[in-house]
């Protein structure tokens, strides 16, 4: 009797099919065909190995490969083949399967569902390759964003088109009208100095609000041989920050006479001064923070602040701990509708993106001082909360979101090693600075930016924290979640 069923079970050529689906070759092994089957299954068994070796390199280096446009264009078109050749394999397991395996007449309804079966396979193959196609064609949209070499595109880029007639705070003079040109130099290799130091901006765009206002800036520096980390709170209403060798001639003091926060307006709408396309407003406020910091920046990320709450919410909110409640009667909405009073107890928190953004954004109970040490934290407890295994099944919504609010100038090459760097910045001992007074005064001088400069170039000069110390105030930490 088990011999009668194992015939049986030997004569169906929809099982055939069925595990060709699952591995091409296994159905044409399994009717006997063992050469044909081992042929077919070669390069499946080849990819696979591959894909091992591959993720025996490291997370950073696998994630660090998907952000390259060039490699998930090459994994679409991988994706196209492995569809016809999956195909043909389960098409051509059920015909070996129905030539080789001896059968006598079998009734209608039967061969009706074998063929059904063999469609549904088909049919659930095509689907699954094109699943994969969508959402590595989504990728490969967000990682030409977000790597895009011309500017960011969008409200990440927007050059308003109403030119405002004076400069806020202006003093300066404008100098000679060359039109400048410049083109970006290769960026030199992050490891050259030994720290890799990049100015992260929030551009802070919405209803009601005239153009974009880069109101969040952080330098992130990072010593390569150590691992540490500093963050360096950049105030947006410093005055007379020293330009970038780019625009010489903007002014004659060599300095941005404004409010910092100002110079991307400004740079966007006088491009004889400040080249660069679409990217010229960020590329000036990075000049200006590499000669105010004296840092070598290796690189700049832009995120859209209302595109940060969508990222907060996606990865399922963040934990701090608030270290004095927050109350603001007069708190802008998103929707730029009006005002609301919010209030954000001390404490561990655990807080959505609504709220993460408040506590970012007020301003009315303390001064932009205070904001900067909250937005650092708020950085910190991101940094924690994103857990990149946790975050498979997330991945169109976390594409949609940076494909329309991030942007950086880093190249798609460098990514795997940066993401090899962060995973060993310990976010516990990152320290936090803040250019503000009475040390460094709102209106800079020689002095001033002598300090600053100081002050990043000393950032490490300290002994290296023992394993047990803890940051205070600091992210609560957040549960594992994944890898």
């Amino acid at each position: 009797m088990l011999a009668r069923f194992w015939s049986r079970v030997r004569r169906s050529a929809a099982l055939s099919a069925a595990l060709s689906f699952v591995l091409p070759g296994l159905g044409q092994g399994f009717s006997g065909a063992f050469t044909r089957g081992f042929l077919l299954a070669s390069p499946i068994l080849i990819l696979l190995a591959g894909a091992v070796w591959l993720l025996g390199q490291g997370k950073a280096r696998v994630f660090g490969l998907l952000l390259d446009p060039a490699v998930v264009a090459a994994l679409l078109a991988l994706d196209g083949i492995l569809l016809l050749y999956r195909l043909a394999a389960i098409v051509d397991a059920y015909l070996v399967s129905r030539r080789l395996a001896p059968r006598r007449a079998s009734p209608t309804w039967r061969r009706a569902v074998s063929f059904g079966v063999l469609a549904l396979l088909l049919l659930g193959t095509v689907s699954m390759h094109a699943a994969v196609g969508l959402i590595g064609y989504k990728t490969y949209v967000a990682d030409a964003r977000f790597f895009d070499p011309s500017g960011p595109n969008g409200g990440l880029g927007e050059v308003p088109s109403a030119v405002p007639t004076a400069l806020p705070g202006e003093t300066g003079t404008l100098g000679p009208s060359p039109t400048p040109v410049w083109t970006p130099t290769p960026i030199p290799p992050w490891e050259s100095d030994g720290r890799l130091n990049l100015l992260l901006v929030g551009g802070d765009a919405g209803p009601g609000r005239w153009s974009l206002r880069t109101d969040s800036m952080l330098l992130l520096s990072v010593d390569i041989a150590t691992g540490r980390a500093a963050l360096f709170g950049i105030p947006r209403n410093l005055v007379n920050v020293p330009l970038g060798a780019q625009s010489p001639g903007a002014f004659a003091c060599g300095c941005f006479p404004g409010l910092l926060n100002a110079l991307y307006v400004y740079a966007g709408q006088h491009p004889q001064y400040f080249p660069g396309g679409n990217a010229r407003g960020y590329l000036a406020l990075q000049g200006a923070v590499s000669a105010l910091t004296g840092a070598q920046l290796d690189g700049m990320v832009v995120v859209d602040l209302n595109g940060f709450v969508r990222l907060v919410n996606a990865i399922g909110g963040i934990n701090i701990n608030v270290p004095y409640s927050i109350y603001d009667p007069k708190y802008p909405l998103e929707d730029g509708s009006g005002d609301v009073p919010i209030y954000i107890p001390a404490g561990p928190q655990h807080m959505n993106g609504h709220v993460a953004l408040e506590y970012a954004r007020s301003r009315h109970q303390d001064d932009d001082y205070h904001r900067m040490q909250r937005q650092q934290l708020v950085l910190l407890a991101l940094r924690q909360a994103i857990k990149p295994c946790a975050l498979i099944p997330k991945l169109p919504q976390l594409i949609d979101i940076a494909g329309s609010s991030l942007w950086t100038d880093l190249s798609p090459k460098d990514m795997p090693a940066l993401l090899a760097l962060a995973q060993r910045v310990n976010t516990a001992h990152i320290e936090r600075f803040a250019f503000d007074p009475p040390t460094i005064p709102e209106y800079l001088d020689a002095r001033a930016v002598g300090k600053v400069h100081a002050m990043v170039a000393n950032a490490f000069a300290g002994p290296t924290p023992s394993p047990g110390a803890t940051a205070s105030p600091s992210p609560t930490e957040a549960p594992s979640g994944g890898c």
